[in-house]
């Protein structure tokens, strides 16, 4: 087997998989936080609610695309502050419904705060076999609704480097000792790989490449990028069951065994908890009326 991330144990963090609750809530409460009283600069006010510079520094740090980033994260806020603002005036908060609702939210941040903390330094250990197996136990979640080409490509500037270079190719040169001159610079370090994609996904090549075999080149292809040399080196049918060495495969297995282990890990808690806490359930209460 080439190595690969898994070639030893993987190793991720409990925690990561409880943070998704704190960005889900947090989209629809940091307007409401940014809005405290503070001191210093004000960048945006709705009536009584003002975000601070500092607030604002601190929601979106220094990037190349931090001032298009504080343009959207002060115009949320605005947005978000006149509807809040419109809800209280209508005493929507008071309502019995949203209530249950605020409290629901704050106990679910809770318990992910808990549990983020419980597991911080507990990592999970997914190895080579573990990913083998899950594979060949759910072989069928891996099959191919469409079917899908696997390209490489070439990208040069001007249609006559593209021709003189596809002829080159022609004659006999080797296809991935050319790739340095593509100015594609996010694929020439992988050898110009474009990876599987079905017809939908990337049109203009499938049609470049419709007839063509595996190994040939397809004919030269013209984009707003420039013009692409493209050679198709693979095509799976629709139903035909990925690779386990696809790296698409692999991070979709990681992804569900780690998230398998830590749900396990906090079922075994709760098992524990269950034994030290008093609780009860009303079965009489539970049957439906």
């Amino acid at each position: 087997m080439s190595k690969s991330c898994c070639d030893f144990p993987c190793r991720r963090r409990a925690g990561h998989y409880t943070q998704w609750l704190f960005i889900l809530v947090l989209g629809f409460v940091l307007a409401g936080c940014a809005g405290e009283p503070g001191q210093g600069p004000v960048v945006a006010r709705v009536g009584d609610a003002a975000l601070m510079v500092a607030q604002l520094d601190a929601q979106v740090p220094d990037s190349e695309l931090a001032d298009a980033e504080r343009r959207i994260y002060v115009d949320n806020w605005v947005r978000r502050q006149l509807l809040y603002q419109e809800a209280l005036a209508r005493e929507v908060d008071q309502t019995a419904r949203v209530y249950q609702l605020i409290e629901s939210t704050r106990r679910d941040l809770i318990i992910a705060a808990f549990l983020d903390d419980l597991f911080a330094d507990r990592q999970i250990d997914v190895t080579d076999s573990n990913v083998e197996q899950h594979y060949h136990l759910h072989v069928d979640d891996f099959r191919r609704p469409e079917a899908e080409l696997r390209a490489q490509h070439i990208l040069l500037g001007s249609r006559r480097d593209a021709t003189a270079l596809r002829n080159e190719l022609l004659r006999g040169a080797v296809f991935k000792d050319k790739v340095r001159l593509s100015i594609d610079r996010e694929t020439n370090t992988m050898g110009g790989d474009l990876g599987y994609f079905t017809a939908d996904e990337r049109p203009e090549i499938w049609a470049a490449c419709d007839g063509a075999s595996p190994g040939q080149l397809c004919n030269i292809l013209s984009l707003d990028a420039g013009f692409h040399i493209v050679r198709l080196t693979d095509r799976k049918e629709a139903n035909s069951v990925r690779d386990l060495t696809e790296p698409t495969v692999r991070e979709q297995i990681l992804e569900t065994l780690v998230r398998q282990m830590h749900q396990q890990r906090i079922d075994e808690l709760v098992a524990g908890l269950r034994s030290e806490h008093s609780w009860s359930i009303d079965e009489a209460g539970l049957a439906t009326q």
